[in-house]
């Protein structure tokens, strides 16, 4: 039950890069052939940076205002606002300033470069290959740009230009173009040399903690189970930084909790978490009401075992912000990480309080109640639920197999378990759904048709190529096989 609770925590570090952009205010464009520029809503942004962004559109408008202004002089004017808005990910407008910039002065590898890292970082893969190549075409001694590809080509699944290019810098960036070695490897099923990539990484660096997971991967395909499974446990969110001048210029511009949360989430994405919790610390002094930095920094703590304080922090966020689902989700998933599965339970108890509509936190609710022996409020919460959005499978599917088969026999109620299983089946027909069917009828003794349901669940398995549902349920049959199926 746990791990079902556990998957509905989604990593906030990923989830803070995205961020409104005003549809009204824009820079117009300086000359025919280019693109206006949207600009962010500044109300909401510290002064410091909103001052910033003010400072720098004056500066630009000045530039274009001046009149008979060369085009590398307005590209540069471009460019700048592209670098100030792509620090603080405003993507909408860095893309266009970038694309001025580059129309402007064509051979200006930095604009390209940038709008190349742009395209990466918000996964439109084709357009970064297309302006990586064009910057390698510019300048070919761009290393940097050549891993960028090449890790791009890797994402298209592009493998042998991807290897092309990863043999390329391998005497510049070993790290780097190893680890791209064995993702190649990996995908091409060369178990062995994936091992053998990976395990070097790891050697030069240690803190690239998501290499883990690869390395899981490449020992599974060997069928070497047991050293899969201890890699899994050791994975994390630690990278390898590219080392690239270009982009990694972007973090000298900016100011304020913004920006420093910006350069945290950076440093915590290459597995430099002392950098990182350095970074939060620092926008929380900034901005002491600051959310998004105490969660950064809770989630940080506990990536550097320090569990006191990342769940003093993201207390604190969820106490700033009950409302917020980050907050809620990230201290939550600190708490059952911990299995301090009470406070987990009071934090949903007070999101489901907020938002009465959200069903993950009323199933996760369920689960945690039912876990530790608390079914009566276990249905209450799913039951008044379902009453009032009786088409949320999830939330139906939990009630009826509560009803079916809860250790509380009290709680009991096979005629309904079965009319609830039985909806669910007709909108979604999956072996899983047949297996809830399944229950309710046996917990109404009716154990033939039980068994009839179940044998239809796995060759709805069997259909899907679905082995490890298939074997699961299997291993379910005999329960309905005796007399007396009633669980």
């Amino acid at each position: 039950m746990i791990r079902l609770a556990a998957a509905i925590v989604i990593g906030l570090i990923a989830c803070h890069g995205a961020h409104a952009q005003s549809e009204s205010s824009e820079i117009p464009p300086a000359r025919e052939g280019l693109h206006s520029v949207p600009l962010p809503r500044l109300d909401g942004l510290e002064a410091a940076v909103s001052d910033q962004i003010r400072e720098q559109r004056r500066a630009f408008e000045a530039l274009s205002a001046a009149g008979r202004v060369s085009g590398g002089k307005l590209a540069s004017g471009y460019g700048d606002l592209g670098r100030l808005f792509h620090a603080y990910e405003f993507f909408d407008s860095a893309e266009m300033s970038y694309l001025n910039a580059t129309r402007l002065a064509p051979g200006d590898v930095t604009w390209v470069h940038l709008l190349g890292y742009l395209y990466q970082q918000t996964g439109r893969l084709e357009d970064a290959a297309s302006r990586f190549e064009q910057a390698i075409r510019l300048q070919p001694e761009d290393r940097a740009a050549t891993v960028r590809l090449a890790q791009v080509y890797l994402g298209l699944n592009r493998l042998r230009e991807a290897r092309e290019l990863f043999d390329s810098v391998a005497t510049i960036f070993p790290t780097l173009a190893r680890n791209g070695l064995g993702e190649i490897a990996l995908r091409e099923r060369r178990y062995e040399e994936a091992v053998g990539h990976f395990r070097a990484v790891l050697e030069r660096a240690p803190q690239a903690s998501s290499i883990h997971y690869s390395l899981a991967m490449a020992y599974r395909g060997l069928g070497r189970l047991d050293e899969a499974r201890s890699h899994l446990k050791q994975r994390g969110n630690g990278g390898i930084n590219v080392g690239d001048p270009i982009a990694d210029g972007l973090q000298s511009l900016v100011r304020g909790e913004r920006g420093l949360v910006a350069r945290g989430r950076r440093a915590y994405e290459t597995g430099q978490y002392k950098e990182a919790a350095a970074a939060f610390a620092q926008a929380i002094k900034s901005a002491p009401g600051s959310v998004t930095a105490r969660v950064n920094l809770g989630l940080t703590h506990m990536q550097l075992g320090n569990t006191v304080e990342a769940v003093a922090l993201l207390s604190k966020a969820f106490e700033l912000a009950p409302d917020d689902p980050d907050a809620a989700r990230e201290l939550l998933r600190a708490l059952l990480r911990l299995r301090r599965v009470d406070d987990a339970i009071g934090v949903l108890s007070k999101s489901r309080s907020i938002n009465r509509d959200d069903e993950e936190t009323v199933v996760s609710l369920a689960i945690l109640l039912a876990e530790q022996s608390r079914f009566a409020e276990a249905v209450a919460v799913l039951d008044e639920d379902h009453r009032r959005f009786p088409e949320r499978t999830t939330t139906a599917t939990t009630l009826a197999r509560l009803l079916a088969s809860s250790p509380d026999r009290s709680l009991r109620d096979g005629a309904r378990a079965l009319a609830v299983a039985e909806g669910v089946y007709a909108a979604e027909p999956t072996p899983v759904h047949g297996e809830t069917v399944a229950l309710a009828l046996a917990e109404l003794s009716r154990c033939d048709e039980a068994l009839a349901w179940m044998k239809r669940a796995i060759a709805g398995a069997e259909k899907t190529n679905d082995a490890a549902e298939t074997a699961r349920l299997k291993s379910e049959v005999p329960k309905y096989e005796t007399a007396s199926c009633r669980r």
